[in-house]
C-alpha cells in the first residue's frame, strides 16, 4: 500500500532522475520533513534496509548529505550501539560522507569513526561477518602497499619516514592482517606483500638506528644485500 512518505520518497528518486537541482533538493527536504514524523524505530528500520541496500547490493540510490545526516547516520549509530550485525559495516560504506562532514572530524581524528574502526567494529560484533573481514584486508593492502610505494627511499608512515617505534607499530599491524587474512584462509595470496612489508620495516628500523655511513635508504639496502 502506498504512504505519504512512500510517494514521497519515489517523487524524490524521479526528481533525482530529472537531474534538476532545485527540485530534487526540494522533493528531498520535503520527503525528509514527512520521514521525521514517522516513529524512530520505523524510521531506523527503513534506514538499514536502504544502507544495506547500498553498501551490500550495491543498489545505485544516491545518498545525498541531508539523507545521510538526517536518516541514515542516527540509525546506523543507534544499531551499532545495540551491536546490530552489519551495522558497522554499513556505516563504513559510508565513509566518504563521514570524511564530509566537519562536526565528525574529531571523532576522525580520534579514529573511533573511521573506515578502519568501523570494520574491526563490525567484526567485533559478528565474529562472522566474512564481509567485513574482506573490506578491512582490502583497506589494509592499501595502508601496507602505501607504506612501501616511495622505496628504495624509505618507510612511510602518513606522509613522513617512519621512525624506529612506527616501525615496530606497523610491524603489529602487519600480524593482525596476517591473523585476518589466515581466518580467510587468503594467506597465501599475500605471502609476498607480507615478506616485503616484514623486511623493510625491520631493515628501516636497524638503517634509522645505525646506518653503518650510509648515504641513505638504498645505500644501506645495497649494503645489506652485499652481507
Amino acid at each position: 500500500m502506498s504512504t505519504p512518505q512512500s510517494d514521497l520518497w519515489n517523487a524524490y528518486l524521479e526528481a533525482e532522475h530529472r537531474g534538476l537541482r532545485s527540485e530534487r533538493n526540494d522533493a528531498l527536504e520535503r520527503y525528509l520533513e514527512s520521514f521525521a514524523e514517522l516513529p524512530v524505530a520505523s524510521q531506523h528500520e527503513w534506514s538499514l534496509e536502504l544502507a544495506s541496500d547500498i553498501v551490500d547490493d550495491g543498489a545505485s540510490t544516491l545518498v545525498r548529505m541531508p539523507l545521510f545526516r538526517r536518516a541514515i547516520l542516527p540509525a546506523l549509530e543507534a544499531a551499532i550501539a545495540t551491536r546490530t550485525p552489519g551495522a558497522a559495516r554499513w556505516l563504513a560504506g559510508f565513509a566518504q560522507h563521514i570524511y564530509k562532514c566537519g562536526d565528525l572530524k574529531p571523532r576522525l581524528i580520534d579514529g573511533s569513526l573511521t573506515e578502519h574502526t568501523l570494520l574491526l567494529t563490525a567484526i567485533e560484533h559478528d565474529a562472522n561477518d566474512s564481509t567485513a573481514r574482506r573490506k578491512l584486508l582490502d583497506l589494509l593492502v592499501r595502508r601496507l602497499d602505501y607504506t612501501l610505494h616511495e622505496l628504495p627511499s624509505g618507510v612511510l608512515y602518513g606522509h613522513d619516514g617512519a621512525t624506529v617505534d612506527q616501525c615496530r607499530e606497523m610491524l603489529g599491524e602487519l600480524d593482525d592482517f596476517t591473523h585476518h587474512a589466515q581466518i580467510l584462509d587468503v594467506t597465501d595470496d599475500y605471502f609476498d606483500l607480507v615478506a616485503k612489508c616484514r623486511f623493510h620495516y625491520n631493515t628501516y628500523a636497524e638503517y634509522l638506528t645505525d646506518r653503518r655511513g650510509a648515504s641513505c635508504y638504498a645505500d644501506y639496502l645495497s649494503q645489506v644485500s652485499d652481507a
